[in-house]
Parts: C-alpha cells; sequence; structure tokens
C-alpha cells in the first residue's frame, strides 16, 4: 500500500479545503487563521460540505460524533482533525 507522508496528507488536506472554500487556488493557509474569520468563512454548512468532499476524495468515513467533539477553532484544528481521522480509517483493514 502506498503510504502517503503526513505533509503530504496536509497538502492534500487543504486543497481540499480551498476547492470547498472556493478559495483562491495554490493559496497558502496559516494553520493559526481563525476558521470563522473573513478569510476561512467556515460556517457548518460549509464544514458538512468539507467532510463529505474528505471522505469522497480520501475514500474513509469520518464519524460526526467525532467532528462535534473535536476543538475546531483554527485551520490548524481542522487539518489535524481531518489527518488524524484520515490515518485512523486508513489503519483499519
Amino acid at each position: 500500500m502506498n503510504q502517503t507522508t503526513d505533509s503530504e496528507l496536509s497538502a492534500s488536506i487543504r486543497e481540499v479545503i480551498i476547492q470547498v472554500l472556493s478559495l483562491e487556488p495554490g493559496r497558502q493557509l496559516d494553520d493559526r487563521a481563525s476558521l470563522y474569520s473573513s478569510s476561512v468563512r467556515m460556517d457548518s454548512l460549509t464544514l458538512l460540505q468539507l467532510m463529505v468532499a474528505v471522505e469522497e476524495r480520501f475514500g474513509v468515513s469520518i464519524d460526526d460524533e467525532d467532528v462535534m467533539n473535536a476543538e475546531l477553532t483554527d485551520l490548524g484544528s481542522l487539518v489535524d482533525m481531518i489527518r488524524d481521522a484520515v490515518a485512523g480509517n486508513n489503519g483499519d483493514n
């Protein structure tokens, strides 16, 4: 099985975020950027759209409770939560 490095996975997650949020392609996203800032513009609907896109892109299932229990305050926390979910799903063989 092809192992994706942590940095490659984080970059892929950021690509999905940029697509879902309709941000400028290739945009650099600061891990400290608030999800609810004017630059990121995350809300409950875009979070749902993002989770669906991540599940489709990586072929995983992310439990709704994991999302609800995660302390999602900034972009870094969102990327970490998704990365952990993807890594955990890929380990379930």
